[in-house]
């Protein structure tokens, strides 16, 4: 992946790009298979950003309060203070303030729409409760790996990863991957409980039919 596939996927998910650039980026990312990549790289990479926030509705006592310091920072001491004129002048500030805000955020989330995920799993140091990678599987039927942390091996290995799906009876390889990450196919259904891994081994002249030593492992939880 080059550097400037990179940084236009990235500047893509953020919603820095104006609105006809994000339409020929999208446009492009379906038969781009690098940029498709990269756009889903960063999507799981910021997902975790929005996974814990619950939509809060405004309290009454808010919206009063934003309205009194909106009053306070903004009605000069010489205006008038008929109650007509403050009510006219706070509602125009909020309405301004909400319009702004709402224009905002639909404007990220039209151009860079979080993935929809079926399973994703944290995979730790063995000992660690410390995530260092974080593994999704996308409903495209592609899993993304996103390190959260500097992966390393030993000069003489290489970093595979590794799935025990249930119809398995040993862990399947499913390729290795660079320390930063990567997207590689799932050819199963995700389901919850399935271990993931990555782990040391040595570059053989096949593939290795076992793991070696775990640096990272984890279990799948099922989106829902």
């Amino acid at each position: 992946m080059s550097q400037d596939t990179d940084m236009l996927a990235a500047e893509y998910v953020l919603g820095l790009l104006g609105e006809a650039d994000a339409a020929r980026v999208s446009h492009q990312a379906a038969t781009d298979k690098k940029l498709a990549q990269a756009i889903a790289f960063w999507q799981a990479r910021l997902d975790p950003l929005t996974d814990t926030l619950t939509p809060v509705p405004p309290t009454r006592q808010l919206w009063a309060r934003i309205a009194a310091d909106t009053q306070a920072q903004f009605v000069p001491a010489t205006a008038p203070r008929s109650p007509a004129w403050r009510g006219t002048a706070i509602a125009s500030l909020l309405l301004a303030a909400c319009l702004a805000a709402f224009i905002g955020w639909s404007q990220f989330f039209t151009l860079a729409p979080a993935p929809t995920f079926k399973a994703e799993a944290l995979l730790a140091a063995p000992g660690s409760v410390v995530a260092s990678v974080r593994v999704q599987v996308l409903r495209s039927g592609e899993m993304v790996i996103v390190p959260l942390q500097k992966l390393t091996a030993s000069e003489d290995r290489q970093m595979d990863l590794w799935a025990w799906p249930r119809e398995e009876k040993a862990p399947v390889l499913l390729g290795a991957i660079r320390p930063d990450g990567g997207a590689r196919p799932f050819p199963y259904p995700p389901r919850e409980g399935t271990p993931v891994m990555i782990t040391a081994d040595k570059p053989v002249a096949g593939a290795p039919t076992t793991p070696g030593p775990t640096l990272y492992a984890g279990l799948l939880t099922v989106s829902r």
